[in-house]
């Protein structure tokens, strides 16, 4: 064991319970974290991970056990936890206002002193952002103007800057390229071997082979397993996640059911898009790829009409161009944005609220809808969404990050749309529920729903999709059949080739 030379645990768990009115969160977990380790926690959405992070922060209490921190307990180190202790929360938790200088500054808790020394400050955010590979950042400008990546990676930067001896990281990177995670990983490394315990959670399997010494899985709540590093496999992980082995990740493809065109570009222009021009059948999965920034996300939201559009677009042969959300809707058109958080969701209302909203709004013009027809609609999504939750009153907010984005998904299926606009559909979700909106989308696309995502996620998009059109700086590089998908086709023309 990797222990600190006084022979104590970085931090002991012990029988830690936690309910929620109507839901069981952590159900008596126990588990040890060592100097000098990377520890990972795995399971699916609502299996308690992101609680277990929150209670060891001090962020919650917990209805009973204990978290002993270098050999005392939580109690009567509460001030030592805070100050030896820092966390880069799931949820959004920048101040949008102030400066990035500002917002990093704000991570070091160890200074209480009446005059700021902001040229001390910048020299602080510039070290950590230039050691996470960002370096063409405005210090003074405020974070709300700044890419999701970037935001994320300013969190990251005020967690470090703490100096923590104990590191929580939940979903830390699920915003990040996969350049900048790998800039990260190199940074947790080196932490690592200066004697920080780091306790990590991620969607990403992949992420946890390569970067933890130690897995511990839990499952509705309680606690299943430790896999050591030796023991780390995507199948070991995933069996130990839902209980069984996971077949048929992807469902089988088949043939698309119609020839007809239900999309076509023709020269079309918008925000970081520059003359597309294809086309997207009746039915069809078709996956945008592509390095961030290459204009997939864009071309969605010129499509969808929330960004201004110019050159020919035709749906079902009908010339049109969609000078706002309304008209698409009107059309037959749902989007389900990336960023769940801010687009996505409306936090202080219900499930129930979050997805009738855009039915109602479509609906109610023409007739009333009664709130037991709405109830019993919504209950039948739940069902067939598999959304955890304990009343369809429960506040979307209290939710895990997979069951907020089904609320989302539901919303959208609502309104029986002949075209499905995904960005990023699954973008920390668990595995089983991956595996569930992979089905999900395949039987809208048989049932004659025209289905197109952007994603980063290259195994995801060769998983599920019918064709593939590869976009950089802003064009269509190419569009590959299912005979051509290959990741490293994929790179090929995602890099300009």
């Amino acid at each position: 064991m990797i222990l600190e030379q006084n022979g104590r645990f970085a931090l002991e768990i012990k029988n830690m319970t936690k309910h929620y009115p109507g839901v069981v969160a952590l159900n008596g977990i126990s588990m040890n974290i060592e100097w000098g380790s990377i520890h990972g926690i795995a399971g699916e959405n609502g299996s308690g991970k992101s609680t277990l992070l929150r209670i060891i922060s001090g962020m919650e209490k917990q209805n009973q056990g204990e978290v002993v921190y270098d050999g005392q307990s939580l109690k009567e180190s509460q001030r030592l936890l805070q100050r030896d202790v820092a966390m880069v929360t799931q949820e959004p938790s920048l101040v949008n206002s102030l400066s990035v200088a500002e917002n990093i500054a704000m991570g070091n808790r160890h200074e209480y002193k009446l005059f700021v020394n902001w040229k001390k400050y910048k020299q602080i955010a510039l070290k950590y952002l230039e050691l996470l590979g960002v370096s063409d950042i405005d210090l003074d400008i405020p974070v709300e103007i700044l890419s999701p990546d970037k935001q994320q990676l300013i969190l990251i930067s005020r967690a470090l800057a703490s100096n923590p001896r104990v590191l929580l990281l939940d979903e830390a990177t699920s915003s990040l390229s996969e350049d900048q995670t790998i800039k990260l990983f190199t940074v947790l490394d080196e932490l690592k071997a200066k004697g920080l315990a780091i306790l990590f959670i991620s969607h990403r399997l992949k992420e946890y082979i390569r970067l933890c010494d130690t897995v511990t899985v839990l499952r509705d709540s309680n606690y299943i397993c430790n896999l050591k590093k030796q023991e780390l496999s995507e199948d070991a992980i995933v069996s130990s996640m839902v209980g069984r082995e996971l077949k048929d990740y992807y469902p089988p493809k088949g043939k698309v059911p119609s020839e007809e065109q239900a999309i076509v570009f023709h020269d079309f222009y918008c925000k970081q898009v520059r003359n597309v021009s294809f086309s997207i059948k009746k039915g069809e999965v078709f996956v945008l790829a592509g390095l961030d920034g290459c204009g997939r996300s864009e071309l969605l939201k010129g499509l969808f009409g929330v960004l201004p559009s110019k050159g020919k677009l035709e749906i079902h042969g009908e010339p049109i161009t969609f000078k706002n959300p309304r008209q698409a809707i009107d059309k037959g058109f749902s989007y389900i944005p990336g960023e769940r958080k801010a687009e996505g969701i409306i936090a202080e209302m219900s499930i129930m609220e979050n997805a009738m909203i855009s039915y109602r709004s479509q609906k109610a013009f023409w007739k009333w809808i009664g709130r037991k027809v709405e109830k019993d609609m919504f209950l039948q999504m739940k069902e067939n969404m598999k959304i955890k939750a304990p009343t369809v009153h429960t506040l979307i907010k209290t939710l895990s990050g997979g069951n907020q984005q089904k609320v989302v998904l539901a919303r959208a299926l609502a309104l029986n749309p002949k075209f499905l606009l995904l960005e990023e559909p699954t973008r920390g979700i668990d595995v089983g529920a991956k595996a569930e909106i992979y089905r999900l989308l395949r039987e809208l696309a048989q049932q004659g729903v025209t289905v197109i995502v952007s994603t980063s996620e290259l195994p995801e998009a060769i998983g599920i999709a019918d064709r593939i059109g590869v976009m950089f700086r802003g064009h269509l590089q190419k569009v590959l059949d299912q005979a051509e998908m290959t990741e490293e086709k994929v790179m090929y023309y995602a890099t300009g080739n």
